[in-house]
């Protein structure tokens, strides 16, 4: 299958599936599988993550998730297990979605997924097709196709595809279900068509060869990356020159060629994949000798972008030690309770680091912090505040009330490190609102641009002309 072929999907009959792995893929592709008419078997080795699956619960906070878990047991298409073999007894598929954590080099640990395979390979009684939902470098595939060959018993051909996964948290479910495209990388075109006709019929399928495939993840969350690195780079410069990101963003944003999205400044991106995989990305340029300067710049401004957050209020306070300072927002982002390489967590341990008394508060995340600094309300977070932290942009925390917050608060200040909140309205109660990109500078530049000469020094006017011509 040479190339990359786009095709559309034709709807295939329920299949028998296996799926490795409970976590925010796995669980969301067994039960959206199970919603799309197939049989779906999820082995899941963690015995307290797998007693909640049991029981009926979810381990995780995603928007429709346990509905479809729910209407898949009821309906005996969704089933939760820890043994491999009753697993895999009809299925012909067998869906990878384990973790793969980053090392300190920023490459993978494959570990989980290599044992994954391996207990597949072993128990596999038929032919079996692996896909890996994982993400793993170019090349991981076809290390897994061996390791199974070896593993397999008499007779039993194990072939390993590459179909990784876009989902959002928050918006798992919906990026399942109606995707914008599905990648499948497979070197047999057989196996190809297999894995693309299981998924949702309509929308835009790209095959391609695994290598292909397993790129495909990386290069896509790695431009995301830079696109929010960009947009805190332009705040960066708004605040510095006096003026406002959003109508500069929104212009840039504006051209089709770009389009709006991801282009919102904040305290930085985190999450369990951008991150992640802009440090994988990376790691793949050292090993394959390429230089990927675009990614490092990206993961240095978004490094710089968090703990500016501390930097600017110490600045603004006139010093931290000693100033009582409530963050609303711990997750790494609004709807989910996800606080892996969280900005809010970051923004608490820097302030606390620089003397602050800290009170945090997230409506649905509960990461390990520094002691005391937990609260249990919005209202005993800013209460006392000399400083209000807005870092997730929940739609509770933009319908707070500013007249009510500014009573409550001992200061007058609010960092709304997202933008989520009403400028005007947060003025008008007496307070003052800092951001990102919002054309307050921490120093006044009377000279906008240093080099700038107003004269032909050194040319003569006509000079000057004839070279314009």
């Amino acid at each position: 299958m040479p190339g990359v072929v786009e095709t559309s999907r034709l709807a295939g009959d329920g299949r028998r599936l296996c799926v490795v792995g409970a976590g925010y893929v796995g669980l969301t592709a067994a039960a959206c599988f199970a919603h799309l008419g197939h049989d779906v078997t999820c082995v899941e080795c963690d015995a307290d993550r797998l007693a909640v699956l049991q029981s009926g619960g979810i381990p995780i906070h995603e928007p429709g998730l346990a509905e479809l878990v729910a209407a898949g047991r009821a309906a005996g298409r969704l089933r939760f297990t820890e043994d491999v073999g009753s697993a895999l007894v009809g299925a012909a598929v067998a869906f990878l979605c384990v973790g793969t954590p980053p090392q300190p080099t920023g490459e993978p640990d494959l570990s989980f997924l290599a044992d994954a395979a391996r207990s597949l390979a072993r128990t596999a009684s038929s032919d079996l097709v692996v896909v890996v939902k994982s993400t793993v470098p170019p090349g991981s595939c076809e290390a897994l196709e061996l390791i199974c060959a070896e593993e397999a018993g008499p007779g039993v051909h194990i072939k390993v595809a590459s179909s990784p996964e876009f989902l959002r948290e928050s918006r798992a479910v919906e990026d399942f279900l109606s995707p914008d495209r599905v990648v499948v990388g497979a070197e047999d075109p057989d196996v190809a068509r297999l894995v693309a006709d299981l998924y949702p019929a309509g929308p835009r399928v790209v095959l391609c060869d695994r290598r292909g495939a397993e790129l495909a993840k990386y290069a896509a969350n790695t431009f995301l990356a830079i696109k929010i690195s960009f947009a805190n780079e332009v705040a960066q410069l708004c605040d510095a020159l006096g003026t406002e990101a959003g109508p500069v963003l929104a212009s840039v944003g504006a051209d089709h060629r770009v389009g709006p999205e991801f282009l919102r400044p904040g305290p930085g991106y985190g999450g369990s994949c951008l991150p992640k995989d802009v440090a994988g990305f990376i790691a793949l340029g050292e090993v394959a000798g390429t230089r990927t300067t675009l990614a490092a710049a990206a993961e240095a401004q978004n490094t710089h972008a968090r703990r500016s957050v501390a930097h600017r209020l110490e600045l603004v306070l006139g010093g931290l030690p000693g100033r009582r300072v409530g963050v609303l927002g711990l997750a790494f982002k609004e709807g989910t309770d996800d606080t892996r390489d969280s900005p809010g967590v970051q923004i608490v341990h820097d302030l606390v680091a620089a003397g602050a008394e800290v009170a945090a508060y997230d409506p649905l995340a509960t990461p390990d912090l520094p002691p005391g600094t937990r609260s249990p309300s919005v209202a005993d977070t800013v209460a006392g505040a000399d400083a209000v932290v807005v870092a997730v942009a929940s739609e509770e925390y933009r319908s707070l009330d500013p007249a009510s917050t500014a009573t409550q608060m001992a200061g007058r200040v609010v960092f709304d490190a997202v933008g989520v909140l009403d400028l005007d309205r947060w003025a008008a109660a007496g307070l003052s609102v800092y951001g990102v990109g919002r054309g307050v500078p921490l120093a006044f530049y009377p000279v906008v641009w240093t080099p700038l000469r107003w004269t032909t020094a050194g040319r003569t006017v006509a000079a000057a002309g004839a070279a314009d011509k």
